[in-house]
């Protein structure tokens, strides 16, 4: 009992003091088997548990009420049930605990490192975003993609959410070690999320920022282009020259004010020139360099002929001033020019010192040093008149010409040598600045790349080789700073020296600018130098941490190894009282040392917890796991060094205990063998004989009360030797049993002895009658001892004792020999004297004659039979002890049985096996038989004492035999059921593969045959179909039988955070699972390949069946089909949804292109839930197609709906204008659509296509006697006429394609722009710009899907090798991991390779100015049909399948996306510009292109057309 309880409360203790839980799963596992395995050796106590309980039970029912060894095994029974029903509640508890937080932080982690991957990712992707573009429909897109992703990161918010919890979570239920680790992964997490957020809002501000800008100058760029026209169109518009004075005086002054107004705005195109140039140094891609660079070099363009056109106009003025002989007006003219020239420049401000500010003043120079030598030939002219006036004057008249004519000539060239001077100055003065501001910029930058290495530094190193190495590292980088101060105190000198030399120029714009960088360059070198500072000064504490931290753990692990020797080096707790009290003094004093040392344990954990915090994660994993080492030693040596205290403090006990017992002992027999010792002398006297006699009695009597007290003491004595485990300890106990033994011989000696010298000095004295009745009387007294009816039978330790006891006996009854000889020799010297009693004497010599012979007899008996019992003793013991070896190894034989296997052969292999052991066991039972009679025939003769030990024995080799036998007898029938169970699946599998092939061959044939076309028929096999398909599903429970015992392949969980949030369940349809087995039999395999293959033949041919009858049904159905009646019905349903036809068609045509494919219409009829088929749809959209080319557009649409009306027809002559422009341009048959914009009434906006690019032209358009004209230059052109000469296909001689594209690039890819493809989210056709009343055809190609995966959104990309790319959409596992950028169109098949001219010189100065990218468009875009790549996929209708295979097969879907407001000349303010163009760019689509080369125009007409015109559906069809 006592090793049980001992067993018991030290798993009472670990339970009440459990490690903590970790936070990792691996660990929390591994605490989980190890709690596990600890129970597991709990369990194992059970028998003994329970066996103990029913033997203490027995051994208090058996005892007395007051007995104190009762009450004690009775208070220890009550303590070990006690301990063991809360051993069973703590180890539930607590395995509960660790599962809870094992699936807590199986979450938490798996969720974690989902989560981070998503946000670093995220994070990546708008990093690698492209720059933002440089015009704002670009930019507007890239701002809608940037919004889309931060629209599904906000997704995450939830779930971040959500991960926070279960981080909470798990740091209150896990222990103060772990904490650390998950607030810091936690943190790490925040970390992201926030890193994630402050990327987009930076990436939004650059786009803000961009798109400002770019607005900017596209309003710049177009208020210029409209100021050159009205420039050119109000200088065209001048009178010719004058041939009166007056009027060339007129003229002259009107040529001056008009010259001050271009100067001033020639100063803004410089201006706007330079801003173009900063932008072509932003971009990389040649696509957007020439849409920017074009327009600027056709502004320029347009600038020089303007300065040509007023150059030659004064030229002609000044020619006809002279001409009309007013030299002395034109030479003060010319003189006036050259004063107020020469104040101009001598007024301009002073050199600046800011780049910007020099090159505006260059720009502005520039305008002036124009000016200037457009003078060149008014004064060559003048010159010229004069020398004429000079040969013809007088010569006062001459001479003060001549001094007027110096005086212009000297002025003249001053004037030229101030502009070239001033040219000079400023160019010197902007390398200067340049050169300073680019080193201060590049300065600047570094500064910054050093500023944002230190702000992403890692955590700091948590061991002092890492320390130490990230400490260094940052040395070097604060020795490179250093080296940079040379640098930056030179940029500052430098500065300083610039402001200085520009003198009062101090609030000039540029000084200002000059004087913000350098202050913001020493405010960047001061908090350089701080951060420096202070991430130097976190190193060093750093390293002085881990330095601590390393030296610290390296003393205690040193310390803890010294105490773990200690320890182990400790001898065992010694029994000797004296040996175990010096133990447990020098155990105090190591369990004071290990106190002390509990702070220093306590001050590691918490230093090693501020490291892991803040440490590098390499280093956090190795700090924790020598925590954790140190911590598990720790927890070892303090455990250790308890159970060693323990274990002292219970030898103590038993040395003190048995110590008291022999010192009373050992102090009671030298006391009574003095007092024997002092009572040698032997009175003659009988009367104090019997007195003394008397006496000794009384101390023979004290003697025998001493005997338990002797035997439990000598028992306890060899007991402790037993178990001593010091040699020294045993020969100790060796000597004290031994010198108590032999001081009780030496006393129970001496005592008899006295005893025979009483009873001879008794009988000496005359005293024969009291002397014989004594020895008699002992006789008589031990004799019933010796009777052969007191059992002497029992275990090995009974037998042992009463042998010992009997020997102790034969001593005495030796000793006693001669007392017996000296009472017969006195009883006969007494007959011999002849006294009267010698009768009685002779009487009472026969009486102890016999006893004596008697008591002889019996002690030789008593002495064979107890020889007899130790034998039998021994053969009970060797028989028990054998079976106990025997049913132990047959328990753990039993116990270890592995998981059965599945294979028949192995099956029987182990069946056969375990009968031969269960032979093995059964023949064991005749030894069990054997020792339990042994048992049951010493329990007969047994002795009281030995009763109870004789039964437990035989209780527990019966019990535990019956126990393995019954094991036994259940695994031969698990064995012995699987068997069976195997060979009926075996059997079952055999039928049901045959009943497979029946059934797949009977598929296959009524496969083969064809349907019937009656109802009946198909009713009739219908019904029979079903009766299989019920047979089969009768059979579903066997194949589940057969299959149940392997095991089915795991469905692997998705693979990231994105498909766990967003994959949706998908239920099975069929009632058949799928079975994927992972190997094994592989006719199991056949059959559930088998069986799937029938099923799917089974569904099918219902499939079949019931698609058959469906379409006799409807069939049967439309026998009688009425399209009106249809008509009727479908616009009852529309009103009676409160539906628009108009709004109906909208919603189908996604593209908005006024147009939709028989395919299209069916699916939108089909889909809106109006009661119809697939069959009448068909014939239906027959109807509707009355032109038989594959569409329907809205006027077929409506005219089907309504017969008695006409489609909506243009009546305004706007209306009439933009069906004509429709027409005329839907004739392009460009893979490059021609493209018209309507911007307003009257307003188009024309896209010129040329050999460096497109350009755009805006044009009025007006209706005149029914002929639509266009406003070029100052006259009209007819529209068909304007488009023969600007549209390619037109042109005569002419190529319609780039050839450089065809020769030059590479195949697919084009120069243009394509759509900015947003995130994929096709928008509702309620919040699409484009409607019926926005009619969209722009140039965008399609973004066709591929046929594989038609509703799979295109995303925008980044590369540049997409352009050239013929694959339109990609699949993205993330919505914006896709690049900006598309490929633009390819050629079509109809189209020749041809070339294309240059425009004439009028196209060329009236040309296209600004370049639009292929994808923008807005209301009212007027082509016919979008280029576009053709798709190898192809699309076919059933009915022009063939019609149409030989040309392109796919459709260019259209996109919205330009800015609608158009850039309407100063119409509208700056904000509402800004405004109108980051609203205007619309959602893409990406729509199938529909088959057939024809193209259709867009003709949906616009909502403020009031009233239609009478005009016939096809009117405007090709």
């Amino acid at each position: 009992m006592d090793p049980l309880l001992e067993t018991l409360e030290a798993a009472v203790q670990r339970l009440r003091q459990p490690p903590p839980v970790a936070a990792e799963v691996e660990k929390i596992r591994e605490q989980l088997a190890e709690h596990r395995a600890q129970g597991l050796e709990l369990d194992k106590l059970l028998p003994s548990f329970s066996a103990l309980c029913c033997r203490g039970e027995e051994l208090i029912s058996r005892a007395a009420h007051d007995d104190p060894a009762a009450q004690a095994v009775r208070s220890r029974l009550l303590r070990l049930r006690s301990l063991w029903d809360e051993i069973r509640q703590r180890a539930e508890e607590r395995e509960s605990k660790l599962n809870d937080v094992l699936d807590l932080a199986g979450k938490f982690w798996a969720d974690v490192a989902a989560l981070l991957s998503t946000l670093r990712d995220s994070q990546d992707i708008v990093r690698e975003l492209e720059d933002p573009g440089v015009d704002p429909s670009l930019i507007k897109q890239q701002i809608e993609a940037a919004e889309a992703i931060k629209a599904e990161t906000d997704g995450l918010r939830e779930e971040l959410e959500f991960v926070r919890t279960l981080g909470a979570d798990l740091i209150f239920a896990c222990g103060e070690t772990e904490k650390p680790e998950v607030k810091k992964t936690i943190d790490e997490m925040n970390a992201a999320w926030e890193s994630l957020n402050r990327t987009w809002r930076e990436r939004m501000e650059r786009l803000e920022e961009a798109m400002t800008a770019s607005v900017q100058y596209q309003d710049a760029l177009q208020s210029m282009f409209d100021y050159l026209d009205n420039a050119v169109i109000k200088l065209c518009d001048m009178s010719t020259v004058g041939t009166d004075l007056g009027t060339v005086k007129q003229q002259i002054e009107e040529l001056k004010q008009y010259k001050v107004d271009v100067y001033q705005q020639q100063i803004d195109m410089e201006k706007l020139c330079h801003q173009g140039e900063l932008l072509l140094k932003k971009v990389s891609d040649q696509t957007d360099r020439d849409m920017i660079q074009e327009p600027l070099t056709e502004l320029r363009h347009l600038w020089e002929n303007l300065g040509d056109k007023i150059t030659q106009r004064q030229h002609k003025l000044e020619a006809a001033l002279l001409a009309l002989g007013q030299f002395q007006h034109a030479l003060s003219e010319l003189q006036a020019w050259l004063s107020h020239t020469h104040t101009t420049l001598d007024t301009q401000r002073p050199v600046s010192s800011d780049p910007k500010a020099i090159e505006i003043e260059l720009a502005k120079h520039h305008v002036l040093r124009n000016d200037v030598l457009s003078h060149h030939a008014t004064v060559e002219t003048v010159n010229s008149a004069a020398a004429e006036l000079l040969e013809s004057s007088p010569g006062d008249e001459a001479s003060h010409l001549r001094d007027q004519l110096d005086q212009l000539n000297r002025s003249w060239e001053s004037l030229l040598l101030k502009t070239q001077e001033r040219q000079k100055l400023l160019e010197a003065a902007l390398q200067q600045a340049e050169g300073f501001h680019g080193e201060l910029e590049e300065f600047l930058q570094w500064l910054r790349r050093t500023e944002s290495q230190l702000s992403a530094a890692k955590p700091t190193g948590g061991l002092p080789e890492t320390a130490r190495e990230q400490l260094q590292q940052h040395l070097e980088l604060q020795a490179q700073l250093n080296q940079r101060a040379e640098q930056y105190h030179h940029l500052l000198d430098q500065g300083e020296s610039m402001l200085l030399a520009r003198g009062g120029e101090e609030a000039g714009p540029g000084t200002t600018q000059t004087q913000q960088n350098l202050a913001m360059l020493q405010n960047k070198w001061a908090s350089l130098n701080t951060k420096m500072d202070d991430r130097r000064g976190k190193l060093e504490e750093a390293v002085s941490l881990a330095t601590g931290f390393q030296t610290s753990l390296q003393d205690t692990m040193n310390w803890l190894t010294q105490a773990e020797q200690t320890l182990n080096m400790a001898q065992p707790p010694s029994l000797i009282l004296d040996t175990v009290l010096f133990q447990i003094d020098e155990h105090k004093v190591f369990v004071n040392e290990v106190n002390t040392h509990r702070e220093q344990v306590l001050a590691l954990e918490k230093a090693g917890s501020q490291l892991r915090f803040a440490s590098l994660k390499q280093d956090v994993v190795l700090i924790k796991n020598l925590l954790l080492s140190v911590q598990a030693r720790w927890d070892k040596l303090v455990q250790r060094s308890l159970d060693r205290g323990r274990h002292l403090d219970e030898a103590r006990k038993r040395a003190k205990q048995f110590h008291e017992a022999w010192r009373k002992l050992t102090d009671w027999l030298e006391e009574a063998e003095k007092r024997l010792d002092s009572e040698v002398e032997i009175s003659n006297e009988p009367d104090k004989i019997k007195v003394q006699l008397t006496k000794h009695k009384e101390f023979q009597k004290a003697l025998g009360s001493k005997q338990p007290v002797y035997d439990t003491t000598v028992r306890s004595g060899k007991a402790m030797r037993d178990k001593a485990q010091l040699p020294a300890d045993q020969q100790k106990l060796d000597h004290l049993v031994g010198e108590v033994r032999d001081k009780w011989d030496t006393v129970c000696g001496k005592s008899v002895e006295r005893q025979h010298k009483l009873e001879e000095a008794l009988l000496f004295s005359g005293q024969f009658a009291e002397a014989l009745q004594a020895l008699v009387d002992w006789l008589y007294r031990v004799e019933p001892q010796l009777a052969e009816d007191q059992p002497v039978h029992g275990d090995m330790d009974l037998v042992s004792n009463l042998m010992d006891a009997h020997k102790v006996f034969q001593k005495e009854l030796g000793k006693r020999t001669g007392s017996v000889q000296a009472l017969k020799r006195s009883a006969r010297d007494l007959m011999e004297t002849g006294r009267d009693d010698t009768a009685w004497v002779k009487v009472q010599l026969q009486e102890l004659s016999n006893r004596w012979d008697t008591v002889c007899a019996l002690s030789v008996t008593k002495q064979t039979r107890l020889q007899q019992a130790l034998k039998q003793a021994e053969e009970f013991r060797t028989a028990v002890q054998m079976l106990l070896e025997w049913l132990s190894e047959a328990e753990q034989t039993l116990r270890f049985r592995g998981v059965l296997p599945e294979e028949a052969e192995t099956l029987q292999a182990l069946l056969h096996t375990h009968r031969d052991f269960m032979g093995t066991v059964e023949e064991k039972r005749a030894d069990v038989n054997k020792a339990a009679g042994m048992g049951e025939a010493i329990l007969t003769v047994c002795h009281p004492d030995s009763i109870t030990t004789i039964k437990h024995w035989i209780t527990i080799i019966r019990a535990r035999f019956e126990e393995v036998l019954t094991w036994a007898k259940q695994h031969e029938q698990r064995l012995e059921t699987a068997l069976t169970e195997v060979l009926n699946n075996a059997n079952l599998l055999e039928e049901l593969l045959s009943w497979l092939q029946w059934a797949e061959t009977t598929l296959v044939q009524r496969d083969t045959e064809p349907l019937p076309q009656d109802i009946p028929q198909l009713k009739t096999l219908i019904t029979e179909h079903q009766t299989f398909m019920e047979e089969m599903t009768r059979k579903q429970p066997d194949v589940d039988k057969v299959t149940k015992s392997y095991k089915r392949k795991p469905v692997e969980p998705p693979s990231s955070l994105a498909e766990r949030r967003g994959a949706r369940k998908h239920q099975q349809q069929q009632q058949q699972p799928s079975m994927q087995l992972s190997g094994g039999n592989p006719r199991l395999n056949q059959l559930c390949a088998r069986w799937q293959q029938v099923w799917l033949l089974a569904l099918d041919r219902q499939r079949k069946l019931n698609d058959a009858l469906d379409r006799q049904e409807e069939l049967k159905e439309f026998a009688n089909f009425d399209f009106d009646v249809w008509r009727k019905k479908y616009m009852r349903w529309m009103n009676h949804k409160k539906s628009r036809v108009m709004d109906f068609f909208r919603r189908i045509d996604k593209d908005q292109d006024g147009k939709i494919t028989r395919q299209e219409f069916i699916d939108g009829i089909l889909a809106s839930k109006f009661p119809t088929s697939k069959l009448e749809m068909s014939a239906v959209a027959d109807i509707f197609d009355r032109d038989g080319d594959g569409y329907i557009d809205y006027y077929e649409f409506v005219a089907a709906l309504h017969p008695n009306k006409d489609a909506y027809r243009p009546t305004t002559d706007a209306d009439k204008i933009e069906d004509e422009v429709t027409r005329q341009v839907a004739q392009c048959k460009c893979a490059k659509r021609f493209q018209v914009e309507q911007i307003g009434e009257n307003k188009y906006r024309f896209f010129l296509g040329n050999q460096f690019g497109d350009s755009q032209q805006l044009r009025l358009v007006r209706i005149l006697r029914s002929t639509v004209m266009v406003r070029v230059g100052g006259g009209w052109m007819a529209l068909d006429e304007f488009l023969v000469k600007n549209d390619p296909c037109r042109a005569r001689g002419r190529t319609n394609l780039e050839l450089r594209e065809k020769f030059i690039l590479p195949e697919g890819a084009s120069q243009g722009l394509a759509a900015f493809r947003s995130r994929g989210r096709r928008s509702k056709p309620g919040s699409r710009n484009a409607s019926p009343t926005r009619s969209s055809s722009s140039a965008s190609h399609s973004g066709a899907s591929l046929p594989s995966a038609p509703s799979t959104p295109a995303t925008p990309t980044a590369s540049a090798s997409s352009r050239s790319s013929l694959t339109h959409s990609r699949d993205y596992a993330k919505p914006w991991l896709a690049h900006s950028k598309t490929p633009t169109p390819t050629k079509c098949h109809c189209c020749p390779d041809l070339g294309h001219n240059h425009s004439a010189p009028e196209g060329a100065a009236s040309g296209s100015k600004l370049k639009r990218p292929p994808f923008h468009s807005s209301r009212g875009s007027l082509t016919g049909e979008n280029g576009g790549t053709p798709h190898s996929s192809k699309r076919s209708d059933p009915k022009r399948g063939a019609a149409t295979a030989s040309g392109p097969t796919s459709r260019a879907g259209s996109r919205a996306g330009s800015r609608a407001s158009s850039r309407r000349g100063s119409d509208a303010s700056d904000a509402s510009e800004l405004q109108d163009a980051r609203s205007v760019c619309s959602d893409t689509s990406d729509t199938p292109r529909r088959p057939g080369s024809a193209t259709k125009p867009s003709k949906i007409p616009t909502i403020s057309k009031k009233a239609p015109s009478p005009k016939t559906p096809g009117s405007a069809k090709k």
